[in-house]
């Protein structure tokens, strides 16, 4: 059974600052710096480190921004690279998003690159649906955002994004899938690559 678990401690806080800024370091050079701009915004609670856990052993972490009391977005997650492929992220994602909604949330956002696969499938899994795309100045580059409604709201889901989100473009399904295909059919070229060197 997946727990999801708030650091507390200042320990705990470090451990998943680091953790979070080894991992995403190479990929995101500016999260190392972000997490230190923001620590007030983490000891405040609007943004929070959580633990991922089963029977006591830390799985990896998950990084959450309250944008509202009832809208949240996940910020990454990172699973260890020994339990990587055992659905944890899964488990992970769908047991953070029970507990957000029994506490009044009612949308979570999320983003990844255009060409990570893997996660764009996990979000289907989980119930997020891919709703446009998020400019990142500093990557100088789109993202997926996908958002789960938890709730009853009624609330359009892309008018949200376009305030959380300064470089939100809403899409339209057709827009999504032929992306979605795009970017799919550029990762499997770039794996045929690697295999014939």
């Amino acid at each position: 059974m997946i727990e999801i678990e708030r650091t507390n401690t200042p320990e705990e806080f470090e451990s998943g600052v680091l953790a979070l800024t080894e991992i995403f370091i190479d990929e995101y050079p500016y999260y190392a710096t972000w997490i230190r701009k923001n620590l007030e915004q983490f000891k405040n609670g609007e943004k929070q480190i959580l633990q991922i856990k089963s029977n006591d052993e830390l799985l990896g972490y998950l990084m959450i921004h309250f944008c509202q009391k009832n809208i949240v977005k996940i910020n990454g997650i990172y699973i260890f690279e020994n339990n990587k492929g055992k659905g944890i992220a899964t488990n992970a994602i769908e047991r953070l998003t029970e507990i957000l909604k029994q506490n009044g949330v009612d949308l979570i956002f999320v983003q990844t690159r255009l060409d990570n696969n893997a996660v764009v499938h996990l979000f289907d899994k989980t119930g997020y649906n891919l709703i446009g795309t998020n400019y990142h100045e500093i990557e100088e580059k789109n993202n997926w955002v996908a958002c789960n409604n938890v709730s009853d709201l009624k609330a359009n889901s892309q008018t949200v994004a376009s305030k959380i989100y300064d470089g939100f473009s809403a899409l339209s399904p057709e827009q999504i899938s032929a992306l979605r295909q795009e970017h799919k059919d550029a990762n499997l070229v770039l794996k045929k690559t690697k295999k014939n060197r």
